[in-house]
C-alpha cells in the first residue's frame, strides 16, 4: 500500500468514527449506557477522535517530502503567504477565544443554557475555526502530493461537518440562526467585506 493510500485509510476511518459518534443517535445510546457519567462523553469523545487521527497525522508529518512536490511558492510571493498564515492564525485564535475551550475539550461540564455567538470572529464568518483551518493548511509554501491529499480530505471533511452543525444550530436557535446565515457568510467573508466597503463609501 503506498503511503497516500495508507493515509486515505486512516484519515477515512477516523471520518468515519469521529462522525458516527457524534451523530444523534449515538449519543442517545452512550447517555442510556452511562447514565450520569453522560457527562464525561465529550471527553471521552476527544480522546477517541485524537486517537484514531494520529496515525494519519503522523504519516502526514513524517512522509510528506517522500511524495512528488507538486509546486513551490516563489519567493517573491513568501511574503503574502505569510501574511495569509498569520491572518488565519489570528482569525482561529480570536474565535478560539470566544468559546469555552475546556467545554470544548470536555474538561468543564456544558453550561445549561447555551448561548449563540454572532459577533467578534463568528461575525466575520459562521465558521472561523475551519476557515483559519483550511487557510493554513492550503497556505504552505512547498505543497507535495500528500500535503495536497491531507489538505483536500481535512477541507472535505470541516466543510461537510459544518453543514452538519448548520442544521443542528437551525433546529437549536430557529429564526435567530437564519436571520444570522442571512448576515454572515459561510466560509468565506464576503458579506463582512462588503458591509466593510459599503460602510466606507458612505
Amino acid at each position: 500500500m503506498s503511503i497516500i493510500s495508507t493515509f486515505v485509510f486512516y484519515f477515512i476511518g477516523f471520518a468515519f468514527l469521529h462522525s458516527l459518534l457524534a451523530t444523534a443517535y449515538i449519543k442517545k445510546r452512550a447517555e442510556k449506557i452511562l447514565n450520569e457519567r453522560f457527562r464525561y462523553y465529550r471527553l471521552i469523545y476527544n480522546i477517541i477522535s485524537f486517537i484514531t487521527v494520529a496515525p494519519a497525522f503522523w504519516i502526514w508529518m513524517t512522509s510528506s517530502l517522500s511524495t512528488p512536490l507538486l509546486y513551490s511558492v516563489p519567493a517573491w510571493l513568501f511574503w503574502v503567504i505569510h501574511i495569509l498564515r498569520l491572518l488565519s492564525l489570528g482569525l482561529f485564535l480570536y474565535a478560539a477565544l470566544q468559546i469555552d475551550m475546556l467545554e470544548f475539550a470536555g474538561l468543564r461540564q456544558k453550561s445549561a443554557i447555551s448561548r449563540l455567538i454572532t459577533g467578534g470572529a463568528y461575525g466575520i464568518v459562521r465558521h472561523p475555526l475551519y476557515t483559519a483551518g483550511i487557510l493554513l493548511i492550503f497556505t504552505k509554501t512547498e505543497m507535495t502530493l500528500l500535503d495536497f491529499t491531507a489538505a483536500a480530505l481535512v477541507s472535505i471533511y470541516f466543510i461537510a461537518g459544518a453543514f452538519i452543525e448548520e442544521r443542528r444550530l437551525v433546529s437549536a436557535f430557529g429564526d435567530e440562526y437564519m436571520k444570522y446565515q442571512q448576515r454572515v457568510s459561510v466560509f468565506i467573508p464576503v458579506k463582512w467585506f462588503i458591509k466593510r466597503i459599503s460602510g466606507a463609501t458612505r
